[in-house]
C-alpha cells in the first residue's frame, strides 16, 4: 500500500473514530448497559434484519473500534457512570451500533418479530448541502431534505401467498432549489423538488411460475421499473439521478416522488432474457403538490403513457461471467403538447400536436471485479425524441465510471464521475431568435463524487459538479458546485 493510500485510509479510520466517539456517548450512554446484557439479542438481530430498499444505503464492513485513549469530552463526562468508566464498553457498544443495518437498530428484537409476520418498516433520510462558490446567476449555499417512509406487506409471510406483497410509501421533502440560483436545467439536488408532504407508492405486486411472470399494479411511479439503473441512484444530480431527466421535461414520465395509477407486466422468457410493458395515467395534474399525492382520480379524457422494455443480464447464463445490463425501450404519451413558437394564449388546433413518442438505449457492465460487486463498472445511456417540435430534448445522454472498494481497507466505498449533456431543439431555439434571454444550445453537467460508508446506516458522499453553460443559452457564466449528500437508513 502506496504512503497516500495508508494516510487516507489512516483520515478516513481517525474520523469515523471520533464521530463514533461522540455519537455514542450522546446516543448510547443512556442505555449502554441494558444493551451490553442483551449483547446476544442484538447479534441476532442485525444477522437477521432486513435491509431497506434503497440502493445507496448497501451493507458495509464493520466500524474500527475506538481506541482506549480516546476520552470523553467535558460536555459528555455526566454520562461516564452510566458508561461504567471503561472506554471498552463503549467500544462494544459502538461495534454494535455501526455494524447494524438501521440506524435505531433492532428495536430490542421487534424489528424481527415485525419482519418474520410479513410487516417491513423502513425509513430513510437523505439530505443535500450543496453550493456554487462561482458562476452562475446568484451564488447561495442551500439544503434540502427527503424524508422516505415505507411499508411492506409480504402477503407470503403473513398468509402463505406465494410471491405476493403490498407497499405503501410517501415522501417528505423540504429546502430549497439551489438550481434556482444557479439558473441551470439539470437540477444539481437529489431532492431538489416537489417540495411537500406526499403519498407516492400503494401497490400490489405479485409472483408467478417460479419469478418469469411479474405484475405489479396501482399508484406506481413508472421510473421505478422502467428508464432506470441502479448506478444512477449513486449520483447526486438529477440528470443522472434514477431516471434521465430528460424523458421527464418532454413528456409526463413520473419519477420518485411522483406517482399515478398503473400497471407493469415483466416476463422472463429465458433467464438473462426479459420483456416489460406499462400503461400508466399521465394527467400531469395529479402531481401538484396541492394534491399531495392522494389524487385519485382518473378521467376518461386523461393521456396515457405506455413503456415498454427489453433487457439482457449476461451475468444469469454465461458462468463466471461479470455483471451487467442492455437495455433497449421505448415510450408514447398521447396528450396534447403545444408547438415552440406558437403564442401560449392561442388554442387554435394547428398550434398542438397530438401524442408524442422516443426511444432509449441503456449499457451498464462490469468490465474488473476484485470480488462480489466490488471493481470498475462503467454504463452510458442515450435517449432520442425525434419530434424537435414539441420535445425541449430531443438527444440526452450521460455516462459514467464507477468503483466499489477502490481504495484499499474501504471495500464498500463507491468512486463515481459522470458526465451528463442534453441538447435542446432546434426548433425551440429558431422560436428564441431575438429572445433577451437568448436561445438554448445545450447543457452539460460533469459530477465527481465519493460515498463513504461509515456504516450500513450512514452514508456520507461528498461531491463537486461543474456545469456547462447553465440554462443552455451562454448567458451565465459556468459553474462549480460542492457540497454533500448524507443518506442514513433509520
Amino acid at each position: 500500500m502506496s504512503t497516500e493510500v495508508a494516510a487516507v485510509v489512516a483520515a478516513v479510520n481517525e474520523a469515523r473514530g471520533w464521530v463514533t466517539a461522540l455519537l455514542v456517548a450522546a446516543l448510547l450512554g443512556a442505555v449502554a448497559a441494558a444493551q451490553a446484557d442483551d449483547a446476544a439479542v442484538q447479534e441476532q438481530a442485525d444477522d437477521g434484519a432486513v435491509a431497506a430498499p434503497a440502493d445507496q444505503l448497501a451493507a458495509a464492513s464493520g466500524g474500527a473500534a475506538i481506541e482506549n485513549r480516546v476520552a470523553l469530552p467535558p460536555s459528555l463526562r455526566k454520562f461516564e457512570r452510566k458508561m461504567a468508566g471503561d472506554m471498552r464498553e463503549i467500544e462494544s457498544e459502538a461495534a454494535v451500533w455501526l455494524d447494524q443495518n438501521y440506524m435505531t437498530g433492532n428495536w430490542w428484537g421487534w424489528r424481527n418479530r415485525l419482519n418474520d409476520w410479513g410487516i417491513i418498516p423502513s425509513a430513510t433520510y437523505v439530505p443535500d448541502i450543496l453550493g456554487n462558490p462561482f458562476g452562475g446567476e446568484i451564488h447561495k449555499v442551500r439544503y434540502v431534505h427527503d424524508i422516505g417512509v415505507d411499508l411492506v406487506l409480504d402477503f407470503q409471510r403473513m398468509l402463505g401467498w406465494e410471491g405476493s406483497h403490498f407497499h405503501v410509501s410517501m415522501s417528505s421533502r423540504s429546502g430549497n432549489n439551489l438550481s434556482d440560483d444557479i439558473g441551470n436545467v439539470f437540477t444539481v439536488a437529489q431532492s431538489c423538488c416537489q417540495v411537500t408532504t406526499r403519498l407516492v407508492t400503494l401497490a400490489w405486486e405479485q409472483s408467478l411460475l417460479e419469478h418469469r411472470l411479474n405484475i405489479r399494479a396501482g399508484r406506481i411511479a413508472t421510473g421505478d421499473d422502467f428508464l432506470t439503473d441502479r448506478l444512477y441512484w449513486l449520483y447526486v444530480n438529477n440528470g443522472f439521478d434514477a431516471n434521465p431527466l430528460s424523458v421527464q421535461i418532454n413528456v409526463p414520465f413520473f419519477a420518485y416522488p411522483n406517482a399515478a395509477w398503473g400497471g407493469r407486466v415483466r416476463v422472463r422468457p429465458l433467464r438473462p432474457l426479459y420483456l416489460a410493458a406499462g400503461i400508466y395515467d399521465a394527467n400531469p395534474a395529479i402531481t401538484r403538490n396541492s394534491e399531495h399525492g392522494v389524487d385519485f382520480s382518473i378521467h376518461s379524457n386523461d393521456p396515457i403513457l405506455l413503456v415498454f422494455e427489453a433487457g439482457y443480464e449476461p451475468e444469469h447464463h454465461i458462468e463466471g461471467g461479470l455483471p451487467g445490463h442492455y437495455k433497449v425501450g421505448g415510450y408514447y404519451y398521447t396528450g396534447r403538447l403545444r408547438r415552440f413558437g406558437t403564442p401560449p394564449e392561442s388554442n387554435l388546433p394547428q398550434n398542438f400536436e397530438y401524442g408524442s413518442g422516443g426511444y432509449y438505449f441503456l449499457v451498464d457492465q462490469m468490465v474488473f471485479r476484485e470480488e462480489g460487486y466490488q471493481g470498475l463498472w462503467p454504463f452510458f445511456t442515450l435517449v432520442f425524441a425525434p419530434n424537435k417540435a414539441i420535445n425541449t430534448f430531443p438527444f440526452f445522454s450521460s455516462a459514467g465510471l464507477t468503483y466499489e472498494g477502490l481504495i484499499p481497507g474501504r471495500d464498500e466505498d463507491v468512486s463515481i464521475v459522470g458526465v451528463v449533456y442534453g441538447g435542446f431543439s432546434a426548433d425551440l431555439r429558431r422560436a428564441q431568435a431575438g429572445s433577451p434571454s437568448g436561445q438554448q444550445d445545450f447543457e452539460t453537467v460533469i459530477e465527481w463524487s465519493y460515498i463513504i460508508a461509515l456504516a450500513p446506516w450512514l452514508h456520507i458522499q461528498p461531491d463537486f459538479q461543474y456545469i456547462i453553460k447553465p440554462g443552455g443559452t451562454g448567458n451565465i457564466p459556468d459553474s462549480f458546485v460542492l457540497g454533500a449528500q448524507f443518506a442514513i437508513n433509520i
